[in-house]
């Protein structure tokens, strides 16, 4: 459960996604904020979830965040997961609101607790792509 998945299935960008999978080409997470409330969001939406507004930008994240919740996945509801079996899936509630699944790479699942802090870097994926994966601050390892 130390290394990263090998992913087979390619994430669709479209004309909402594109800033997003552009950042995280370069390794980064971009979000979205409403420019009128300031709330910030993930996954993309064409407008703030929380009055609809239009009026949106998008913004680099810090990368860092809290391990909010994870599982050890054993059984492969995917035929793409097949050989990555078993791997970690975690749940991280980035520093900036909205919480984010990701890969857990590097860690041992029996010294995994909620709130433990993490960043999240580029993480392999199908097609040329990266996703970003999470790993234990270095403080906690």
């Amino acid at each position: 459960m130390t290394s990263p998945i090998s992913p087979r299935v390619v994430p669709e960008e479209s004309e909402l996604t594109a800033p997003y999978w552009a950042s995280a080409q370069l390794g980064r997470v971009a979000l979205q904020r409403c420019l009128d409330c300031g709330l910030v969001w993930h996954p993309p939406a064409p407008s703030c979830p929380a009055g609809a507004a239009h009026r949106i930008e998008w913004f680099e994240s810090s990368g860092r965040g809290r391990l909010y919740s994870y599982t050890v996945v054993e059984h492969a509801v995917h035929p793409a997961v097949i050989g990555a079996l078993p791997y970690l899936l975690a749940l991280v509630a980035l520093d900036e609101g909205p919480r984010l699944i990701c890969n857990l790479v590097s860690a041992d699942p029996s010294n995994l607790s909620a709130d433990l802090p993490v960043t999240l870097s580029a993480g392999p994926a199908a097609g040329g792509l990266t996703l970003p994966v999470a790993r234990l601050d270095e403080s906690t390892t």
